[in-house]
């Protein structure tokens, strides 16, 4: 968290929240997924959030920002399918430059509401992803990012829709002490070939269709291009990442460092 102002006190209520929201996770030990899905559904009915995404983040300073392995819950397919074009779209790099600096500078587990991480110069919402994230009626969001020990980080996203208020200082804590309780659910390294920022922004969306399970029509019919396209952008996905199927790329980048401990 942040030295420039103090920490918020919590409230009684909101420990007991906290306590028994771990104390769940915890005791679930086992499938790794769905640990991470348990914890995430009981943060955002603490924060009072919509929705929320888990993924592995390639985001440094000076690079494209990359996502993949993405778990999600609270986005029907069509709002999933424009948050993808929004999160890929070019403009976000510049966006997502200033909390990709701070995370490089701190080493550390960060939590940031949206007007925390935001540079005035790169609007993350009204930028030239803003339609995008309109149809994904995404109104504001909180990010909280852990470093993975090969480079980049564990990145969440916990959003909620349009006209509803930016999350405030106290849900951004007990988000921050929630996601740093549980450091087993975090990826701890990426697949080789980690170099997700390099690719194009459409094929980064079609990347975490694929991850997401999506077959090729399906992927087709929500972007709006043509099944040959699709089939294209995914020998490519394929020859990047050294795999010959969506169940292998998958399972490359569902778990990460194999974290079904």
């Amino acid at each position: 968290m942040s030295n420039a102002t103090p920490e918020p006190l919590l409230g009684e209520e909101d420990i007991r929240a906290i306590v028994r929201l771990l104390g769940e996770v915890i005791a679930m030990r086992g499938d790794i997924n769905a640990c991470r899905r348990r914890l995430m559904e009981g943060l955002c009915q603490i924060v009072g959030a919509d929705s929320w995404v888990w993924c592995m983040a390639d985001i440094e300073p000076g690079r494209r920002l990359g996502h993949t392995g993405i778990l999600h819950g609270g986005f029907d397919d069509e709002r999933f399918s424009s948050f993808l074009q929004a999160l890929n779209h070019p403009c976000q790099s510049d966006a997502t430059r200033k909390i990709a600096s701070e995370l490089e500078e701190h080493k550390s587990h960060i939590t940031r509401s949206l007007h925390q991480m935001e540079d005035p110069r790169y609007p993350v919402l009204k930028s030239d992803a803003g339609p995008f994230w309109e149809k994904a009626d995404v109104g504001t969001v909180m990010v909280s990012l852990r470093p993975i020990e090969s480079g980049g980080a564990t990145g969440i996203g916990i959003y909620r829709r349009k006209n509803r208020p930016d999350f405030d200082s106290r849900e951004v804590r007990i988000a921050h002490i929630l996601l740093t309780e549980v450091p087993w659910l975090h990826y701890e390294k990426f697949p080789e070939k980690k170099v997700i920022g390099s690719l194009y922004p459409r094929l980064r969306t079609v990347l975490n269709l694929l991850c997401d399970g999506w077959d090729r029509k399906k992927t087709a019919a929500h972007l709006g291009i043509s099944l040959q396209t699709v089939n294209g952008y995914v020998k490519e996905i394929f020859r990047h990442f050294e795999v010959h199927s969506q169940a292998e790329l998958i399972a490359r980048f569902g778990k990460g460092d194999g974290g079904d401990r």
